[in-house]
């Protein structure tokens, strides 16, 4: 399977939990169920149901240096392009393709298993 995005993951547990990484220039964290349940991303639809993506947040943060030079301050904004819990409350379709991609990346990551 060939991807669009360059996705990488930064975090992760062994089998299923909280994981973060990055896709291209943006930052993203989710949380994977060990098996599908009601309330997870759908991967073929991206609707809510028969998933294991239970929460996914797909952002980028901007870092600028203000104030005077003797006392600088850090300012962080983060803006969030998707951001699922158990329904979506932002998903901005401009990023769609790309969230539809990670989730599918995420599912079959988390559904590989290792025989003996």
């Amino acid at each position: 399977m060939t991807y669009k995005y360059k996705i990488e993951i930064l975090n992760t547990t062994k089998n299923q939990g909280f994981v973060e990484g990055s896709i291209d220039d943006f930052s993203w964290f989710a949380i994977v169920q060990a098996d599908v349940v009601e309330f997870g991303i759908n991967p073929d639809t991206l609707s809510k149901g028969d998933g294991k993506v239970t929460r996914l947040c797909l952002y980028k943060d901007n870092y600028d240096v203000e104030g005077n030079p003797y006392l600088p301050s850090l300012s962080i904004k983060r803006m969030i392009y998707a951001n699922y819990q158990h329904e979506w409350s932002i998903l901005n379709h401009k990023y769609r393709d790309m969230v539809h991609e990670l989730v599918t990346y995420l599912e079959r990551r988390y559904s590989m298993h290792v025989l003996r």
